[in-house]
């Protein structure tokens, strides 16, 4: 006999791990492999569901399988939205406590009477999770090693407790409690910027974690009290278009950066620069202070991609736009905005000789040795460059003037100097 209630519960999720699949496809990754598997768990607990056989020892092995699937469900959730990296290393000891987990609730759901078995289970998880937050400290902060630590040992002591007072049977409300919740927090940890699909996401686990205490008390103390099967799957839904509107966030997050910066260097681009350089303009304007441009171009750049190839030029741009951007203050903006030119902005400038002992600081920081690999093995160059300054109001107080000033002055620098080769130290 078919359940056919939550036929609707089996066509949304598949159609949900469809999403995520198709998700997983454009953007392979062990998170995202992490979603897909704990929401396939999930499907799978709905098509034991759907297998609905009455009573009996039959229908009791059903039940059990659909709690373990559940809990499978939510360790996959907590391993996707740690922050932690996913080695091998550490899933040997995640293994060993989910094992544990659900050894525990099979011996209760199949209604094992006798304490040893539920023993060896918390041993097991206990000692999985414990080595496994053991191995792990080094890459989480004090607060988060005292929480990981306390969080696992306050699901050890529930288990323990409920088998010296013999209600082992309650034993999967507690562990799918404790799992969803913590999947919750986790996800909350995962992200440090609280969009409205993170909180969306965060909020549906808690609510799904309630489920389960709350489901108990209604069968406890008010047996009268009828639900449907959809009231109990609300959080489900809640907690899937939060992880989907999450993803969507970071796409859109990631498409207007890389509309704004440089994809080699990771710089802000020319349409990014132009903008804040009109607002620390109006900023000085109002504020009666200075602001800068300074035009910086590597010389004989092009020699390096002839000798070296494009790879090795690549390379240089990279390590040059690391070089300089350690240079300047974090307040300041320094941008590609053209094949070897950097732009630097200063806001806020006080002086006028504060400019140009940048201007010096950055001209240096060129003519230091680079080093770059090449197909004939490292190669050391001074590459040098050429710096042109510009200072509002002082020269121009237009924004495209103060850019052409700039640019001319760097090309004036240029022309003082006698050869653009590339020398080796």
């Amino acid at each position: 006999m078919l359940n056919y209630s939550v036929l609707p519960n089996l066509i949304a999720l598949a159609a949900l791990v469809i999403v995520f699949r198709s998700m997983l496809h454009r953007h392979a990754g062990d998170q995202l492999d992490s979603w897909l598997r704990g929401w396939t768990f999930v499907l799978l607990y709905f098509v034991v569901r759907l297998l609905e056989v009455g009573h009996g020892p039959w229908a009791r092995y059903m039940d059990t399988t659909a709690v373990l699937l559940l809990e499978l469900s939510g360790a996959a959730f907590i391993r996707a939205a740690s922050l932690l990296n996913r080695r091998p290393s550490k899933r040997v000891y995640i293994t060993i406590w989910t094992a544990g987990v659900l050894a525990y609730s099979a011996f209760a759901g199949l209604g094992v009477h006798a304490v040893g078995p539920y023993w060896i289970a918390v041993v097991v998880m206990t000692t999985g999770n414990t080595i496994r937050n053991f191995k792990v400290r080094h890459m989480r902060s004090t607060a988060d090693n005292f929480f990981s630590f306390l969080f696992a040992w306050i699901l050890s002591g529930s288990l323990v407790a409920l088998i010296l007072v013999h209600r082992m049977q309650y034993g999967a409300d507690v562990t799918l409690t404790w799992v969803f919740l913590m999947a919750g927090i986790r996800y909350a940890q995962c992200f440090r910027r609280k969009t409205v699909g993170v909180m969306t996401a965060v909020g549906g686990f808690l609510a799904w974690s309630l489920v389960h205490p709350l489901g108990l008390l209604v069968t406890l103390y008010a047996p009268s009290v009828s639900l449907q099967d959809e009231f109990w799957g609300i959080p489900k839904y809640i907690t899937a278009i939060g992880i989907l509107l999450t993803f969507l966030e970071i796409q859109i997050d990631r498409a207007e950066h890389l509309a704004l910066h440089d994809p080699l260097t990771g710089l802000p681009n020319r349409r990014l620069f132009e903008d804040r350089l009109q607002k620390t303009l109006d900023r000085a304007e109002r504020n009666q202070t200075r602001a800068a441009v300074l035009q910086v171009d590597m010389n004989g750049f092009k020699q390096i991609n002839d000798t070296y190839g494009h790879a090795a030029g690549d390379a240089v741009l990279r390590a040059m736009a690391t070089r300089l951007a350690g240079r300047i203050r974090k307040a300041d903006t320094i941008a590609r905005t053209g094949g070897d030119e950097f732009t630097v902005l200063i806001a806020d400038l006080n002086q006028l000789d504060g400019a140009e002992g940048l201007a010096k600081i950055l001209q240096d920081a060129m003519e230091q040795p680079l080093t770059i690999a090449t197909a004939d093995g490292e190669k050391q160059l001074i590459i040098g460059g050429s710096v042109g300054l510009a200072v509002y109001p002082d020269h121009a107080e237009a924004a495209d003037e103060l850019c052409d000033l700039a640019d001319a002055a760097m090309y004036e620098s240029k022309r003082r100097i006698k050869s653009f080769e590339p020398a080796t130290p």
